[in-house]
């Protein structure tokens, strides 16, 4: 019966995942952005927009999960692709418990200065973000230059003596976040059509 209701009023959540996944990396920019913005303020105003965009990531991860479950259930839809987004979803969280770690460690001890180096790794972080989230939107172009984050985060190290002893845990969350980035990279770029298919 079900098959028969797809025949006749099909809706192809196939048609819709990638756009929500894209939304999904665009709240978690967002969130990662309202973080970076915390970094040397200790205002309250800087609070509400954090829990306001996390708030929205977690609306927009919901969205994706529903839509990657519903998928799941669509004739025609393959394993590898199930297993793909699967695999960015589980990315996605693991970037933004690091995300949530910087938060932790700048709201519980602000960080009073930012090496260059820091606001390089962030600008690379937003950027990576953002033309992920076009490349699930179809741009072709997107994932052709992304930073090389890893090197972003030597950098980062090497400039450790810019940061107080507490500041510890922005190169700890900073190295996760490398990592859980890096992977959802290559999960994504795996996730898009093939050219010529």
């Amino acid at each position: 019966m079900a098959l028969l209701a797809y025949a006749v009023w099909p809706t192809w959540e196939r048609t819709q995942v990638s756009e929500l996944v894209a939304d999904m990396l665009d709240a978690c920019r967002n969130y990662f952005r309202a973080v970076v913005a915390r970094f040397g303020r200790e205002d309250r105003t800087s609070e509400a927009d954090l829990d306001e965009t996390r708030r929205a990531w977690r609306r927009a991860r919901s969205s994706a999960e529903a839509s990657i479950d519903r998928i799941s259930s669509e004739p025609g839809v393959s394993a590898d692709r199930l297993d793909c987004l699967a695999s960015i979803l589980a990315s996605s969280h693991a970037l933004i418990h690091a995300m949530m770690g910087l938060e932790a460690g700048v709201v519980r001890a602000p960080v009073r200065t930012t090496p260059e180096a820091f606001r390089t790794f962030a600008h690379d972080v937003e950027f990576t973000l953002y033309y992920l989230a076009a490349a699930l939107r179809g741009s072709a172009a997107a994932n052709q230059t992304l930073p090389k984050l890893r090197e972003d985060h030597r950098r980062l190290v090497e400039a450790r003596g810019a940061f107080s002893a507490s500041d510890e845990f922005v190169l700890i969350e900073t190295d996760r976040l490398t990592t859980a980035l890096n992977t959802l990279r290559e999960q994504v770029i795996r996730c898009l059509p093939k050219s010529g298919s």
